[in-house]
């Protein structure tokens, strides 16, 4: 693997990483109270639910015992008058499954307001580290960068540009671009590309935008 070129120091970021541990305590105590709430009721839910199981085994028991108890009045009133009574008590669980529902329901809209103000209020810890600051500032430094090395490549171009203009670019004779020779013309233009005005310009990919 190949050394980077550049290192940037990310001290800085580095410690706000850190600073970022238990970034959403306060969110997370509302969170556990409100789960501590809906445990309640989801207690009371399984409650109900297992009555009405209990309900509906007992219902279909006693419906095949009054079946049977169809020749004898006592019995079939009896196990009749039971049947009713499980009824009322399945119409009063489902009326309190519906207002289970209800209670979950209003549970959750009271918590929407506590959970969005806590979660915005921890939030603004991410602001402590200042993004745009950070990217403004490598951007600057990859600028500087930059200016330095074509700087560099432009002194070390001077220290052979004086004979390359005096004895070749200069001479008018020799870079004549009208010579009826086409090679030799081809050659004077390419020889003067090599040389043009941002020749020691360093190129980079337009996506990035420095």
């Amino acid at each position: 693997m190949t050394n980077a070129i550049l290192k940037i120091d990310r001290s800085a970021v580095d410690e706000g990483i850190k600073n970022l541990d238990g970034m959403f305590n306060a969110t997370n105590d509302v969170l556990n109270e409100y789960e501590e709430e809906k445990k309640s009721l989801e207690k009371r839910g399984e409650h109900l639910d297992r009555r009405l199981a209990e309900l509906q085994e007992q219902h279909v028991t006693l419906l095949m015992d009054r079946e049977t108890a169809k020749d004898n009045p006592s019995d079939y009133i009896y196990l009749s008058t039971q049947l009713k009574k499980i009824d009322e008590e399945v119409k009063i669980l489902l009326s309190l499954q519906d207002q289970l529902k209800e209670e979950f329901k209003e549970l959750k809209e009271k918590y929407m307001p506590i959970i969005r103000e806590t979660y915005s209020k921890d939030s603004l810890v991410r602001n402590n580290f200042n993004v745009n600051e950070a990217i403004a500032s490598v951007r600057d430094e990859l600028k500087q960068i930059i200016s330095d090395y074509e700087k560099a490549i432009n002194e070390q171009d001077q220290q052979v540009m004086d004979i390359i203009y005096e004895d070749f670019l200069d001479d008018s004779e020799l870079m004549d671009e009208s010579w009826n020779d086409p090679e030799r013309r081809r050659k004077a233009l390419a020889f003067k590309r090599t040389f043009d005005f941002d020749r020691n310009r360093i190129y980079y990919t337009s996506t990035i935008n420095l």
